[in-house]
């Protein structure tokens, strides 16, 4: 097709992942001539690369409780597209396509066989056995609305397409390798739509301690991780799921949930550990305190629960200044030598231990975008533009996110089938 030429469409789909892939399959359930863009050579490349290449599909959670994950103001604005798609509907409609489905830990819904290419496939014979146009290499170079209110003219390097609705489904600024560098924001501005700054989400915390660093490769699995702004103490997020420590800080579920919020707030953060959140400080210093008078000889560090690696716990007893004796010779310290004030210092690390972090280790690691077209904005019944009529947005180009688990491709999935159900 020469760039003279134009193709005439009733929906044009930008952006081939998740949202658009859905989006593009219920416009054409609905019998309307369809057209999906995708500006790299292969679509879904995040489904590709989700959940280390195996997609974490969705999540077993449901009703107010999957509404919850989003947090109070987007769990709400997305009822409508959550209940209309549940994560049961998604796993019926994977499986019918051919790719069984099964949960694992951490209410995630992985496939059977491990491979991500699986259910991107699966999603692109869909698509295929109800005529969407899918073209890839074609990016959305500028477009065009129509006088009154009659349509959208998308033109790429070499050709242009007309369409009556226009679904904008190109994620936002994460993981730019895929091809998420904000296109879709630039069309969404021109016709009237504020952008939200988009801040990395879901991406592993930059932490400057070198005790943090030296603790690579210990995993936690029951500790609990807040962020709170340094300054006023108030807790901005608190997630007790999988710590990992690395050489440039923390990552793993819970310390890539509180991402945004460490990006999004204007002032400094901390990180705060309770590594023994079953354990009230309390019911923990009276523990430490029997166990005294009969294991006095013992180092401090066998104090700490064997569930705590030898590592951390030996880390722990030193940032609590009582892992060796401070005169004579260097020697560990007996639990019969604890006095009170090492003792307190001590439950203050295990269990309210304060970390500075200023950022997380941005776009290139983050799984999602935080920020992007105000979701009040958009019609949630519909994922209509409140501005320009004709109009859709769903997926990640929206201000919504979840944290880790299969939230964000439910959010996908859910809003772009609103999208394509109405456009």
């Amino acid at each position: 097709m020469s760039a003279a030429e134009q193709a005439e469409y009733e929906v044009i789909v930008v952006g081939a992942g998740a949202a658009g892939l859905m989006a593009a399959i219920q416009s054409a359930d609905r019998g309307r001539r369809t057209l999906l863009l995708e500006k790299n050579a292969r679509p879904g490349l995040k489904i590709l690369i989700s959940g280390g290449g195996r997609c974490n599909l969705t999540t077993t959670k449901t009703g107010k409780a999957l509404e919850a994950e989003y947090g109070k103001q987007r769990g709400r604005w997305l009822l409508h597209a959550l209940r209309a798609f549940q994560p049961k509907d998604l796993v019926r409609m994977i499986e019918a396509a051919g790719v069984p489905l099964r949960e694992e830990d951490l209410d995630k819904i992985f496939p059977c066989s491990g491979k991500a290419r699986d259910v991107l496939d699966a999603i692109l014979n869909l698509a295929a056995s109800k005529a969407v146009d899918l073209r890839t290499t074609a990016a959305m170079d500028s477009v065009e609305g129509e006088p009154r209110g009659a349509g959208f003219l998308v033109h790429s390097a070499d050709a242009s397409f007309r369409g009556e609705s226009l679904i904008l489904a190109t994620g936002g600024l994460s993981y730019p390798k895929t091809g998420s560098t904000g296109d879709g924001y630039r069309v969404a501005k021109q016709f009237g739509h504020r952008i939200i700054p988009g801040v990395p989400h879901l991406a592993p915390l930059a932490i400057e301690a070198a005790w943090v660093h030296a603790l690579a490769g210990i995993v936690l699995q029951h500790s609990s991780l807040a962020v709170a702004d340094k300054a006023t103490g108030e807790v901005l997020c608190r997630r007790q799921r999988p710590i990992l420590f690395t050489h440039k800080g923390l990552s793993g579920p819970a310390a890539m949930d509180l991402a945004g919020f460490v990006e999004e707030n204007p002032r400094e953060c901390e990180l705060v550990l309770d590594f023994l959140p079953m354990l009230k400080r309390e019911a923990l210093e009276a523990d430490w305190l029997l166990r005294s008078k009969h294991s006095g000889r013992a180092r401090i560090s066998s104090l700490l629960p064997r569930e705590l690696p030898e590592r951390l716990r030996q880390s722990l007893c030193e940032l609590a200044g009582v892992a060796f004796a401070t005169k004579g010779p260097r020697r560990p310290l007996t639990i019969a030598e604890l006095e009170k004030k090492g003792r307190q210092s001590l439950l203050d690390c295990v269990k309210n231990l304060r970390i500075s972090v200023s950022r997380s280790l941005g776009m290139d690691h983050a799984e999602v975008t935080r920020g992007g077209v105000p979701l009040d904005e958009v019609d949630p019944r519909t994922m209509e533009s409140r501005i320009r009529p004709g109009l859709y947005l769903c997926g990640e180009i929206l201000d919504v996110d979840g944290p880790i688990g299969g939230f964000n491709f439910q959010a996908a999935f859910a809003t772009g089938r609103l999208a394509g159900l109405n456009a």
